[in-house]
């Protein structure tokens, strides 16, 4: 009797299906798409840096008063001194400067015109005079003791914030309270002497910044 095979095993093994296949973006697509990309790069690149320039920045203690020690008060008739916190140029007039009494006077630094920060120039010269407030973005010029408007398209003089004189001869500028500038910049300065009796300027109507 002849052997028997053995029997055999069957395996059912599922058949691969290949996996359908991903839409691929079209070439329209892709020069779109660069295009628009490009344009919003090179936009960014022209514009970025002068809305970053002239972009209000609300500094630490602006808004609220802000003191400036007797030591960092700059003597009468010398350059003003700028206060990046507080947004402010401390000035301290001669008597008789600009037809002004005499004393320290608190200048915002915008600029009346488009609000751009402006900057003291000592090394500037207009009209055979050095040392002047300079707008760096449209050039208005304001003069170096009460920011006098003198050229450009500003319409009035820088502003102006109260200030307060302390006994100890520290000044306290209320960066909150601003005055619109007017051609009386000169006469709101108030009189400064370290050490003396506490003096502060006037109440004058404030106009929001």
């Amino acid at each position: 009797m002849p052997d028997r095979e053995p029997p055999r095993l069957v395996v059912d093994t599922p058949v691969a299906k290949p996996a359908p296949r991903r839409a691929l973006a079209s070439r329209r697509v892709f020069v779109l798409g660069g295009f628009w990309s490009g344009l919003f790069l090179a936009i960014v690149g022209v514009l970025g840096s002068p809305l970053d320039f002239m972009w209000p920045r609300r500094a630490a203690g602006f808004g609220t008063p802000f003191a400036v020690p007797a030591a960092e008060v700059p003597p009468p008739g010398s350059d003003p001194v700028r206060f990046p916190q507080g947004r402010f140029y401390l000035a301290n007039l001669q008597p008789g400067q600009e037809g002004s009494p005499g004393g320290v006077l608190a200048l915002y630094q915008k600029c009346t015109h488009l609000g751009c920060t402006v900057t003291w120039r000592p090394d500037f010269e207009f009209n055979a005079t050095k040392g002047w407030y300079r707008c760096p973005c449209h050039g208005s010029t304001y003069t170096k003791g009460a920011a006098i408007l003198v050229f450009g398209p500003a319409p009035r003089p820088l502003d102006t914030m109260e200030v307060e004189v302390k006994d100890s001869g520290d000044v306290v500028v209320n960066t909150g309270k601003i005055t619109k500038g007017g051609a009386d910049n000169p006469q709101r300065a108030v009189p400064y002497k370290a050490g003396s009796a506490s003096a502060s300027r006037p109440g004058v109507p404030s106009a929001p910044a």
